[in-house]
């Protein structure tokens, strides 16, 4: 199956991601979304993909990644290639924000995103993290742990409802400007 999409043509994305190759665009066997996220900021719950392996690709900035109890920080062409059940997430630094790619083999998670954003549309709001998790467990994503737990930018897994508070106290600090 050959397909071509445009830029225009890209269904609409959610909190800095934009699915750039749908699975419907190729009978299933792998999907592309793309990730422009600002600074310090953590990202998903510590999770896994038990039916799907995916594949992160940095093109501009940095990423911390925690993969499988390990952490590490992917610049520019840097890529992690995480095989299917294994424990990953991960957050950007404080230096700056990531532009990346990932890629889902076979396709299907992706789905999520404009499923989410249709739910808090019909909402009128953000959903709550439970919503959240049962949403995503319709697109092959499972919280990894009894709790959820977070990335900060040092590298660092707290629990979920920390994470983006430290983050911004990771930032004042980097750039010297009081927490609001």
């Amino acid at each position: 199956m050959t397909t071509i999409i445009y830029p225009e043509d890209r269904p609409a994305g959610r909190r800095g991601f934009e699915i750039v190759l749908p699975s419907g665009a190729t009978d299933g066997a792998a999907a592309l979304v793309e990730g422009e996220i600002a600074a310090a900021t953590p990202g998903p719950p510590l999770h896994t993909h038990a039916e799907s392996d995916e594949t992160y690709f940095v093109l501009e900035g940095s990423l911390v990644m925690y993969i499988d109890g390990e952490v590490t920080t992917l610049g520019p062409g840097g890529m992690a290639h995480i095989s299917k059940g294994t424990e990953h997430t991960w957050s950007t630094t404080v230096e700056g924000g990531c532009h990346f790619l990932t890629l889902h083999l076979p396709g299907g998670y992706e789905l999520y995103h404009p499923t989410a954003l249709a739910a808090e549309h019909e909402k009128g709001g953000p959903l709550i993290q439970s919503d959240l998790f049962e949403l995503a467990a319709k697109f092959d994503w499972r919280m990894a742990g009894s709790e959820p737990r977070r990335l900060t930018p040092d590298g660092v897994l707290v629990p979920a409802g920390e994470a983006d508070a430290k983050a911004q106290r990771l930032l004042a600090e980097h750039t010297k400007q009081p927490v609001a």
